[in-house]
């Protein structure tokens, strides 16, 4: 029984004669221009309250002072991708460099080639974000999805007792 490739393979992928490659501006990418809601980075960036830390993050910096402070979105989104994928603050800069998931995650309105970000930059992400912001955020993430499912739970019981009148 022959195997069906892939529809993302051609029969010009491998010949007898050689290898043929698709050049990469032909390179046909699944997602059309847009990024899947289903995605792990898309649905996790969806369950952070980026916003809600953003101005306690802000006060860490002084306006008159260096250059102006990356988003809180993106220190805590790049630690993130680092803890999460296991690689040095080098790799974990040129993973979000190639992947527009993750560029979406620490923030970014569009792809981009170019890095986000110096990975030395890491080093002052984690000075700044400590376990005890940490510890706030996850909290404030459980009880915002502990009173999501409440709602829901609610909602059902409320329906019910609407179906049985």
């Amino acid at each position: 029984m022959v195997e069906t490739p892939p529809s993302c393979w051609s029969r010009t992928n491998v010949s007898k004669r050689g290898a043929t490659f698709t050049a990469p501006e032909k390179f046909e990418l699944p997602f059309e221009g847009k990024l899947s809601p289903n995605n792990r980075w898309v649905i996790m960036a969806e369950l952070i309250p980026w916003d809600d830390f953003e101005e306690e993050y802000a006060k860490l910096f002084s306006a008159e002072k260096g250059a102006p402070a990356k988003l809180f979105r993106m220190a805590l989104g790049t630690l993130i991708i680092k803890e999460k994928l296991g690689t040095s603050d080098r790799e974990t800069i040129e993973q979000i460099r190639e992947n527009p998931y993750l560029q979406y995650f620490i923030g970014l309105n569009c792809y981009q080639q170019e890095p986000p970000l110096e990975s030395s930059m890491l080093v002052h992400f984690r000075k700044r974000i400590d376990r005890e912001l940490i510890n706030k955020i996850n909290k404030k993430i459980v009880k915002r999805e502990i009173d999501k499912s409440d709602k829901e739970v609610k909602k059902r019981i409320v329906s019910k007792k609407k179906e049985k009148k």
